[in-house]
């Protein structure tokens, strides 16, 4: 507990009150000293006697490097309180505090920085009396998760993966089985719009035939130590390139791995995973059996299609398509100046 700066210039006051009251009178002491520390102590009294502030916030969706989000704040307070809110390292908070009268709420603005889990908070609460004159600061540590996906660079050499996307898009269908109504995770493909278009209300209905066998693309990733942001932005460049092409995929990283599937809610999963993974191997051979093997390290970030590496940086470049793929064993060397 401690005075404001206005309660400070009270006590000055007062002081000078009692100075003029021993120099002039006591008069002079029944008009400014007793009002002011009748104001000081039931300041003090309130702030004493204050509630503990809480402080929620709701967690925004996650989101890339170089967004922003933001964060509504509810503080519950019986006083009227200064907030403040930090943030960790990932993040930069935009104008993150708020003069609030007892129970309120406010928003700010938060700058997305770097790949990972971050914290919103924790908050500091300074709770003053209804005249400003005593405040108290309280530190309220609960925090709140922000999730920061790894960035995601456009794939513009497709001609590295069109043999893959054609296997894997590939079906074999024996024979019509039924119609049935259409569901999550069903491929674009398999949608029969001729029927479809005799539905009510728009519903869609998939064509299912009797065998079905399409083909998954399995993406490994790996890296070397200080390497996991650049081994998670092509591991999630070459994912959302995948399944914009709806198909099948499966990611394996050091942080673990996310099974087979398609559409947006796995492509959420996927970009989870890649947001919080290490760097690090994945154990086994599993690399040397994938589609496509993603490896970063000092010698730069590669990505392996079926047998040829390519230079990441040359699958998301505008003339990808002249300099894309390097043999099996022609790593890319660092060149320092």
């Amino acid at each position: 507990m401690k005075l404001t700066r206005r309660g400070k210039g009270v006590l000055a006051v007062a002081a000078l009150a009692f100075l003029l009251g021993v120099g002039y009178g006591a008069r002079s002491l029944d008009a400014v000293l007793v009002p002011s520390l009748v104001a000081l102590a039931i300041g003090a009294v309130q702030v004493f006697r204050r509630d503990r502030p809480v402080v929620r916030r709701t967690r925004p969706v996650p989101g890339f490097p170089g967004e922003t989000r933001t964060v509504d704040v509810g503080v519950e307070s019986n006083l009227p309180c200064d907030v403040h809110e930090e943030t960790g390292e990932g993040l930069r908070a935009i104008d993150p505090d708020a003069r609030l009268a007892g129970d309120g709420e406010y928003e700010y603005e938060v700058e997305l920085l770097d790949r990972g889990e971050h914290a919103l908070g924790p908050a500091t609460v300074v709770q003053r009396d209804t005249l400003g004159l005593v405040s108290h600061a309280t530190h309220v540590r609960a925090t709140t998760p922000m999730l920061v996906y790894p960035t995601v660079e456009p794939i513009a050499n497709r001609t590295a993966f069109a043999g893959l996307v054609e296997r894997a898009g590939t079906e074999d269908r024996d024979a019509f089985d039924r119609l049935r109504e259409y569901s999550s995770g069903d491929s674009l493909r398999d949608i029969n719009w001729k029927a479809s278009a005799k539905q009510p209300e728009g519903e869609f209905v998939v064509t299912e035939f009797a065998a079905q066998d399409e083909g998954g693309i399995s993406i490994v990733a790996e890296s070397e130590p200080g390497y996991a942001d650049e081994m998670a932005s092509a591991a999630a460049s070459v994912a959302g390139y995948l399944l914009d092409a709806d198909l099948l995929v499966d990611v394996v990283a050091p942080g673990g791995e996310v099974e087979t599937g398609r559409g947006e809610e796995h492509r959420n999963r996927v970009l989870e995973l890649l947001a919080l993974t290490g760097a690090g191997r994945v154990g086994g051979n599993r690399g040397d059996r994938a589609a496509v093997y993603v490896s970063a390290g000092e010698d730069g970030t590669t990505v392996r299609v079926r047998g040829t590496t390519h230079r990441f940086e040359s699958l998301v470049a505008d003339d990808a398509g002249e300099r894309s793929a390097v043999g099996p064993t022609d790593r890319p060397r660092r060149v320092s100046a």
